[in-house]
């Protein structure tokens, strides 16, 4: 995977007690279908949740996942353009023509990157890329062949070594996160014009931890986020979690760890609905669920 996004420094540690709630109700299993659909059929029940990756999306093992109640994304990276093509439905996100993908102008065109052998596309509001994206969602949602998209390393700012975020200014920091913002606005305007159950779930917080809210402003346009491989159950982590997203009434909000105690402890976290257990560089396919299903009739 392009590495499904970066962490974010672990704050002081609280207990688990103090942000769970004996009426919560258990999250349901999801898991990351990124290379093969080995044990995607695990998922076929309500509401299982499943990613499928770059190049398998059309694969019929997702589609009997839908026919039996449970729920496939999309997984799609605005954010780094691969520098080769990866399969030919990938390609197609990147306009067919990697070399057409218009490009991050600061500090110089081209230069930034967030992950290695990608490049940072220009998101920068209203951008020649941002329009091909959401047009490329809206297909998405006309041929109803998913059930939403999982905006990989999408959020208010990287955390990516490779970005050095640090070292960029002031206007090209509030430049990406009002680019980043713009997109799942218009991405929500899209869904609740075409089809208001079309899930979004970005990979990434909308705190750009600056002090800079500017960010925040995204969380009403998605239906939640994924929190991978948090560091600890922390007070951060916590209420990042139980954030409110979307007014549309289907929530989503994904904890990905890499051990399934740690997965089962986050699925009785008030404001978690699906939980999922897959290490670093393991995630071509979903392990066995980590927990049972519930039917959520939310869609």
């Amino acid at each position: 995977m392009t590495r499904i996004s970066a962490r974010v420094a672990c704050c002081a540690f609280v207990s688990f007690a103090a942000f769970t709630g004996g009426a919560h109700a258990a999250a349901n299993p999801m898991g990351l279908a990124y290379k093969t659909t080995t044990n995607v059929s695990l998922y076929a029940k309500p509401t299982g949740l499943v990613i499928a990756g770059r190049c398998n999306r059309y694969d019929p093992a997702f589609a009997n996942v839908r026919a039996k109640g449970g729920e496939v994304l999309a997984y799609l990276v605005p954010t780094a353009r691969p520098d080769h093509p990866v399969c030919a439905l990938d390609t197609s996100f990147y306009m067919n023509n990697l070399g057409a993908v218009p490009l991050w102008p600061y500090p110089s065109y081209g230069q930034r990157s967030l992950w290695p052998n990608t490049r940072l596309p220009d998101i920068r509001a209203g951008s020649k890329w941002i329009l091909h994206v959401v047009a490329y969602v809206e297909k998405l949602m006309r041929e109803n062949k998913v059930d939403g998209v999982f905006l990989d390393a999408v959020g208010a700012r990287p955390y990516s070594s490779l970005a050095d975020w640090n070292s960029w200014s002031m206007t090209e920091k509030n430049a990406y996160t009002a680019g980043i913002v713009d997109l799942v606005r218009r991405l929500d305007a899209k869904r609740r014009a075409i089809r208001p159950s079309f899930i979004i779930v970005n990979n990434g917080k909308w705190d750009r931890r600056d002090g800079n809210t500017i960010g925040f402003a995204g969380e009403r346009y998605v239906d939640g986020i994924m929190m991978e491989q948090p560091a600890a159950m922390n007070a951060y982590h916590l209420n990042t979690i139980k954030r409110t997203f979307s007014n549309l009434g289907h929530r989503r909000t994904i904890v990905l760890t890499n051990t399934r105690e740690e997965a089962i402890a986050w699925s009785k976290v008030s404001g978690v609905t699906h939980v999922g257990a897959q290490r670093d560089g393991t995630f071509a396919y979903p392990p066995t669920p980590v927990v049972s299903f519930k039917t959520l009739d939310d869609r």
